[in-house]
């Protein structure tokens, strides 16, 4: 069976949901380096997952 093209990681317990976002080498390597995101990143670009009632 083929990877799927999408995925979602993430962990919970009883009362949270941590859920995973992967960002480009040209986002994720200053975030990690630098501990906050870079001037490329956009906050209007982001995703929110809300679950259902």
């Amino acid at each position: 069976m083929a990877e799927p093209k999408y995925q979602i990681h993430a962990r919970h317990t009883d009362s949270t949901v941590i859920v995973y976002q992967a960002y480009g080498p040209e986002i994720g390597l200053p975030a990690a380096r630098e501990g906050r995101f870079p001037a490329v990143w956009q906050r209007d670009r982001m995703t929110w997952n809300k679950p259902r009632s």
